[in-house]
């Protein structure tokens, strides 16, 4: 069994280690095929994948090379062929008469277990089954080692399946942060919560629970500066004021009110 690992630097576990791709040509074939996992890849959409606008005379040859190079990584061998078809019966790469693909198993790419990790937190928050929840959440947020494919996102199908994955952590990290809160751990989510809101500054979310958390770690003031900055750098950055959610909890700590409202 293989394990794909996309969040964070591109790299391939199993045996007989740990092994990435070291040509950007092939980087950007896998990348590709793991976004568009299970499913076929027309020739001429990886060529424009890999090469863009202006693909080389012979670009379907030297994709075949490139196959031919990922097969050979994949099956962790030394040997030297230049025969892309003559491996594919052990491959997980798939030759279609229309193009690739790459079949990648249940629980096999991190990203898939990162999604099915975070559904499953989901669903016990919606039972609230907050401390439970909170655990899988951390799990699936433990996941991630980097920017997606390390950041290498030159391909417009990596670009746009990395995007959505970034959008999925952060959904899971807003979630588990509410989680964590719901069961008390507000002083132990201070510091991860300073670096969400520095880090996504018009993440309007983070800022409020950040707020709350320290609220509830006797912090007034500081509480009270997030909201500052945060209404600092979304009106320097869109013009906007802060929403009505931070609003009205800045107003009830500026009132005194001890709010529990997560």
């Amino acid at each position: 069994m293989l394990n794909y690992e996309i969040l964070g630097q591109l790299r391939i576990s199993g045996r007989p280690g740990v092994c990435a791709p070291r040509a950007r040509k092939v980087e950007t074939l896998l990348s590709v095929l793991l976004a568009k996992s299970n499913q076929v890849v027309t020739t001429e959409h990886l060529i424009g994948e890999i090469w863009g606008e202006h693909p080389p005379a012979r670009a379907s040859a030297a994709l075949y090379v490139y196959v031919s190079q990922l097969r050979k990584l994949l099956r962790g061998s030394t040997e030297n062929t230049g025969d892309a078809t003559e491996n594919s019966a052990e491959s997980p790469v798939v030759t279609s008469p229309r193009g690739y693909s790459l079949h990648v198993s249940v629980d096999e790419l991190d990203a898939d277990r990162f999604t099915r990790l975070y559904e499953q937190g989901r669903a016990l928050h919606h039972d609230r089954s907050y401390g439970q929840a909170a655990n899988v959440l951390r799990e699936a947020t433990s996941l991630w080692r980097g920017p997606v494919f390390g950041g290498f996102t030159d391909s417009p199908d990596v670009q746009a399946y990395a995007a959505l994955l970034e959008e999925t952590r952060l959904e899971c990290l807003e979630l588990l942060m509410e989680t964590e809160l719901l069961i008390g751990r507000h002083r132990e989510v201070v510091g991860q919560l300073s670096a969400l809101a520095k880090e996504h500054t018009l993440r309007e979310t983070f800022y409020e629970y950040l707020m709350t958390a320290l609220l509830r770690s006797n912090r007034r003031a500081e509480a009270l500066e997030t909201f500052a900055s945060a209404r600092q750098n979304l009106v320097r950055q869109l013009g906007i004021e802060p929403g009505s959610s931070l609003r009205k909890l800045h107003h009830s700590i500026l009132v005194g009110e001890m709010s529990d409202a997560v």
